[in-house]
């Protein structure tokens, strides 16, 4: 390895053991990554540079002009990976994921930096309410249909819409329009509630998100 990039990477290790839990939550980087493509880092006289090499072909960028900037690089490294892997371990539904990973980012700072800010005013939760207000209609259905015989076929035929994601129209299992197909889900979830109390109930706990999506338009 680079004796520069070695000296950098010690330095940015010395910074994120600030962090009281860098060690027992593996916030680290790597100054190599082996694979396809292969990762590796290098002092040059413009400053330092990443090299990327994939199949063969080689691709070099420079990423920071200063000893400094290439220590605050692999640190931030370091903190946005973690905080994209808390994310995904203890996600919270309902809202913009990059709010979470933002809040973990500025909480690792402190330590280091405490004047850093990372939480912005604001992000888009839309999409996120959709998919995750589809993604808990789904859930319901097919719970029902799991544990119950429905003798009813209209009912059966709109629980198997939502269950089986036939509101989806590209593809790959997307949706061109969110809207559109939360206005498909809604007209089945509608009916089923007027043949199932029960159903009713379970769809009534999220009513509050797709208020919500209503007071965003």
């Amino acid at each position: 390895m680079d004796e520069k990039i070695e000296e950098i990477a010690s330095k940015a290790r010395e910074i994120l053991r600030k962090i009281p839990f860098a060690e027992k939550e593996q916030i680290d980087f790597q100054t190599v990554e082996y694979g396809d493509p292969t990762v590796t880092y290098e002092s040059s006289g413009c400053g330092f540079v990443q090299v990327v090499n994939e199949r063969g072909q080689e691709r070099r960028s420079v990423i920071a002009g200063s000893f400094e900037e290439m220590v605050n690089y692999f640190v931030d490294s370091a903190i946005t990976d973690y905080a994209y892997r808390y994310e995904l371990a203890h996600r919270r539904r309902f809202e913009s994921n990059l709010r979470q990973t933002d809040e973990v980012r500025e909480a690792c700072y402190h330590y280091i930096d405490p004047g850093k800010k990372c939480i912005r005013r604001d992000y888009d939760d839309t999409p996120h309410i959709y998919l995750d207000l589809f993604a808990a209609y789904r859930s319901i259905c097919l719970k029902y249909r799991e544990e119950n015989v429905i003798s009813c076929q209209s009912l059966k035929d709109d629980i198997d819409y939502i269950a089986d994601r036939k509101y989806t129209d590209t593809p790959g299992g997307g949706m061109y329009s969110l809207k559109a197909s939360m206005e498909k889900v809604r007209e089945r979830t509608e009916r089923i509630s007027a043949n199932s109390s029960e159903l009713r109930e379970a769809f009534w706990q999220y009513e509050k998100y797709y208020r919500l999506l209503k007071e965003m338009k």
